[in-house]
């Protein structure tokens, strides 16, 4: 191994110079990535690159390495310069499916393999033999999407409101009114006491399949964060406290924030961000700080990640059983108190108590439904890191852990009164809504290799 060569392709740099919407932030941002799993995609196309640069014949890269490579094509500038430090321009070849290159690309697959165990040992299964991110959730797509399945099933329960009031009808004018409505709350807090016990297990079940080396078992204590509230301004209320703590930022006398450094060279990406936009806004108020602050790529990102993780779980085809299964508990019991409204009506009895209680019940499931296409994300996911990751690891005090397990009451009492003050500064100014970078796109559509020139 050139170990020169290496160390010198590690150490480049392909965010520099800092920017707002840098190389690794667009990755992220494009492709919904973690902050891990995209640093763990620019390790392995460093590696990627380097076996090119050493080897004589043509490499080819997986799938997530491509999509690094696309992405780094555009950057032109950093391209032309990283390939100086590789030593020779690495070209991209696209394929174009005809036989005689799938038999060359097959045996470029076979020969990368084989050079990178010989420099690196065992590839990173998550990038060389997955084509997404999501791959190693071992999840299959649902065949009906919960949308269209709510829609159908609302429309149906319509249509089996008179089936059921005939069926019922005789039943229920030998039930009187106070043991109708004991039953059926009994049934109904005993349905959703064993819907959440159900739900639990099968969330549970559901995180059980994914490959031990798949990225929800590598989140960074912010994106945990963000999974549990599904609030952004909980992981820049964090960015905040911690840059207080350390004298990057203060607190005015009139209640503003101010930068407390002005070079962000030596700062991660989060507070490089919020020292950038004091150093061109000045001294700015909690409120205003925090709405630019949710707009800037380097946190919208991580939201964007966590939220597609979340619609790719409740998309999936055991997610999808689940919901039916508790949509479908709750419309019986929907449907067990509308056919008792429409016996009252129609016997001309008092219906008040139980159309009041059918809306509430309607409401509950409504809620009830909600919180379950969330609930694997903001309260197994966490609890999995709680129970059983975080005790097998040395923290080393982090302070993001921490404040992951406790929430706000991990923040100072400087920051919690900044942010119950920040209703009233609204009127204070406006903040800085600056976009992030302009859009380019690549017209290769499939790679099959590369090879030096």
């Amino acid at each position: 191994m050139n170990q020169q060569l290496w160390n010198e392709i590690l150490a480049y740099d392909l965010d520099a110079p800092f920017s707002e919407y840098s190389f690794s932030l667009r990755l992220a941002n494009e492709n919904h990535w973690t902050k891990n799993f995209t640093e763990l995609a620019v390790l392995e196309y460093k590696k990627f690159m380097y076996l090119a640069a050493i080897s004589d014949m043509m490499v080819s890269p997986s799938g997530i390495i491509d999509v690094v490579w696309h992405q780094h094509l555009i950057f032109t500038q950093s391209y032309e310069a990283f390939c100086t430090v590789v030593g020779k321009r690495i070209q991209h070849v696209p394929s174009t499916h005809n036989r005689e290159d799938f038999q060359r690309f097959r045996q470029a697959k076979e020969r990368t393999r084989q050079l990178y165990e010989e420099t690196f040992g065992n590839p990173s299964s998550a990038i060389w033999a997955c084509d997404t991110m999501y791959d190693d959730l071992n999840l299959s797509k649902g065949r009906i999407k919960i949308r269209s399945f709510i829609n159908w099933g609302v429309f149906l329960f319509i249509c089996l409101l008179i089936p059921f009031y005939i069926l019922l009808k005789p039943v229920y004018a030998l039930i009187d009114n106070p043991d109708f409505m004991y039953n059926l709350l009994f049934m109904t807090v005993l349905a959703f006491i064993s819907l959440e016990v159900l739900n639990r297990y099968r969330l549970k079940k559901i995180a059980e399949i994914f490959n031990p080396d798949c990225f929800v078992y590598h989140l960074r204590p912010m994106e945990l964060v963000y999974l549990k509230a599904q609030k952004l301004e909980n992981v820049i209320n964090g960015t905040l406290d911690e840059m207080l703590e350390k004298g990057l930022i203060y607190v005015n006398r009139d209640g503003r924030i101010s930068a407390g450094v002005e070079h962000i060279i030596y700062l991660d990406k989060e507070e490089a961000q919020v020292i950038a936009v004091l150093n061109e806004t000045g001294p700015t108020f909690y409120s205003i700080l925090m709405t630019t602050l949710k707009r800037k790529p380097v946190f919208s990102s991580l939201a964007h990640s966590m939220d597609a993780f979340k619609k790719y779980i409740y998309k999936s085809h055991k997610f999808g059983k689940l919901f039916y299964f508790n949509f479908a508990t709750i419309a019986i019991l929907v449907s067990l108190s509308a056919t008792r409204v429409l016996t009252g009506l129609a016997r001309e009895r008092p219906v008040l108590q139980i159309m009041a209680f059918t809306f509430l019940l309607i409401l509950s499931g409504i809620f009830f439904l909600r919180r379950l296409t969330r609930q694997l994300v903001s309260h197994t996911i966490p609890a999995i890191y709680v129970n059983l990751i975080l005790p097998r690891r040395k923290q080393d005090n982090n302070w993001q852990w921490t404040y992951f397990l406790i929430g706000t009451a991990a923040l100072s009492s400087s920051l919690m009164s900044l942010m119950g003050r920040g209703m009233y500064d609204g009127d204070a100014g406006s903040g800085d809504s600056s976009s992030s970078g302009g859009d380019c796109g690549s017209s290769c559509s499939s790679c099959g290799g590369c090879g030096g020139d």
